[in-house]
C-alpha cells in the first residue's frame, strides 16, 4: 500500500473515531455541517427601488433579481452573508400568516442591519445623500468602536459601525 493511501486510510479512521466520540457525549463533531447564516430578508413594498437604494447609499453589488407579476425577490452581496428583499405580495404566498411591515411613520423593528465600514462618517453621508433619515450621527463609543444610524425608505434601522476593536 502506497504511504499516503495509508496516510489516508489513518486519517480517515481517526476522524470517524474522534466523530463517534464526540456524538455519544453529546457535543458536534467537528465533521458535522454546522448552520451559517446566509441571508436575511426584508419584506418591502418595492424590491427594485431597496435594492437601487442599499446600492447607492452603502455601494453594495446586486447579486440577484427576480420578478414575476409583483411577486419580486432581490439579492445583494455584503461579504459572507447577503442582504435580501422580498415583495409583499411574495411573503403572504409564503407565510400565510403575513408579517408586520416595517414603515417610516412607525418605530424601527425590533432588529437592525448592521454594516461595517473603516468610515462610518463618509457612508452616513452617502447614505443620508441617497435619502436615508439619521438617527443617530456617528458617534464612538465607550468600547472603541464608531457607530451611526439611519433608517431606509422602507422603515428599516441600519447601524454603519467600524469593526470592533
Amino acid at each position: 500500500m502506497r504511504p499516503i493511501r495509508l496516510a489516508i486510510l489513518v486519517l480517515c479512521g481517526l476522524t470517524a473515531a474522534a466523530g463517534a466520540a464526540t456524538r455519544e457525549n453529546g457535543t458536534m463533531s467537528p465533521t458535522q455541517e454546522q448552520a451559517t447564516l446566509g441571508y436575511t430578508i426584508l419584506y418591502v413594498k418595492d424590491v427594485p427601488a431597496s435594492l437601487a437604494f442599499y446600492e447607492k447609499a452603502f455601494g453594495l453589488s446586486r447579486r440577484f433579481l427576480h420578478d414575476e407579476d409583483g411577486k419580486a425577490y432581490g439579492e445583494l452581496e455584503t461579504g459572507a452573508a447577503r442582504l435580501a428583499f422580498a415583495s409583499l405580495p411574495l411573503v403572504q404566498d409564503h407565510l400565510k400568516g403575513g408579517v408586520t411591515i416595517a414603515a417610516p411613520d412607525k418605530p424601527p423593528l425590533g432588529f437592525e442591519v448592521a454594516l461595517v465600514t473603516p468610515d462610518v462618517s463618509h457612508l452616513y453621508e452617502r447614505a443620508l445623500k441617497a435619502g436615508a433619515a439619521s438617527v443617530t450621527a456617528p458617534e464612538v463609543k465607550p468600547w472603541g468602536q464608531t457607530v451611526a444610524y439611519v433608517r431606509d425608505g422602507n422603515g428599516f434601522l441600519v447601524e454603519l459601525c467600524t469593526p470592533l476593536p
